[in-house]
């Protein structure tokens, strides 16, 4: 989003190597997607958790710009501390250029959504994106997706809806926000396994971040902005620092492992928001919502052990 790639279930990627973007050992490696993936859900949806409380006192905009200028002084520091932090040909694709505009999109419409609806719907509507960009990958990039990654997904999203249970005070017509938030997201990862490899994780998601702020900033005639108390300025910072490594791991999720093994493990988020809502709010689950997380978390482990088992097999073979 070659090692991880099942026998029959994708296309074999060429190797692309560049020493500022790490070690990314020819073509696809859907292990360390898969870990990336589940890494970027947790410090995401967390980077959003933060921003809830705060919103009391600062408008969106403020939030946003404040939060992504974090993200960015963080992911930028990084990239320079790596000897990366310089303009690459690659930052001018379209593939660059519909990511920035696909998270400017996300970062808006889904901090608008998790204000005005339960934080567990909103979550929830998000789940769509493995289906979604399962689809497309198979549509545009002719990737193909076995049956075993079909039924994890769609068991998967059979899991969020006991997990949540949706009712009519959940899905107000502000999900239509969420789910707006949700399309933007899809495209942001399709169109990150579309970035030249040689561009390095850390600058794409310095370079979005600062797209989103831009966008902040932007906002600020909308409605003026507050001098934000300790409490605030400490959450928005660290909603920040959660979406600098949500955006890194992210990145590297799309680019190591092909989206149809990846997407699944999406689901997992869904999971990270119980959690939060569980500790934070005091939301705990039902035993109808239980027998969800069981479902949602089963044909994770499933595909992981999976693409456990034919990592061995290709490595087995390319040593004999």
């Amino acid at each position: 989003m070659g090692i991880g790639q099942s026998d029959g279930d994708a296309v074999r990627a060429p190797a692309v190597t560049h020493a500022g973007a790490g070690a990314q050992s020819g073509g696809r490696n859907n292990l360390l997607a898969i870990a990336a993936v589940i890494g970027a859900g947790f410090c995401l949806i967390c980077g959003d958790a933060f921003l809830r409380s705060p919103s009391s006192e600062l408008p969106l905009g403020q939030l946003i710009a404040g939060r992504s200028v974090v993200a960015c002084a963080c992911l930028s520091l990084a990239a320079w501390w790596q000897g990366v932090l310089t303009w690459h040909r690659g930052l001018n694709s379209t593939a660059m250029v519909v990511r920035i505009v696909a998270e400017i999109g996300a970062a808006l419409l889904f901090i608008a959504a998790i204000l005005r609806m339960p934080f567990a719907n909103a979550a929830a509507i998000l789940q769509f994106i493995p289906l979604v960009t399962t689809v497309a990958a198979a549509w545009l990039f002719s990737e193909r997706v076995g049956w075993q990654r079909w039924c994890a997904g769609a068991v998967g999203l059979v899991g969020v809806g006991l997990v949540l249970q949706p009712g009519s005070s959940g899905f107000t017509w502000w999900s239509l926000l969420a789910v707006a938030a949700m399309l933007c997201m899809s495209l942001r990862d399709l169109a990150t396994t579309r970035i030249d490899r040689s561009v390095p994780a850390l600058l794409i998601g310095a370079v979005s971040a600062a797209g989103v702020a831009v966008m902040g900033f932007a906002m600020m005639p909308l409605a003026p902005w507050q001098m934000p108390s300790a409490q605030a300025a400490g959450l928005v910072t660290a909603g920040g620092l959660f979406v600098a490594a949500g955006f890194y791991c992210m990145v590297h999720a799309m680019r190591l492992g092909e989206v149809s093994a990846v997407a699944p493990f999406r689901y997992g988020t869904v999971l990270w928001a119980l959690l939060i809502g569980i500790v934070v709010w005091d939301e705990v689950p039902n035993l109808l919502a239980v027998f969800g997380i069981v479902i949602v978390i089963a044909p994770g482990l499933a595909m992981l052990a999976r693409e456990r088992r034919l990592s061995q097999a290709r490595l087995a073979r390319a040593r004999a």
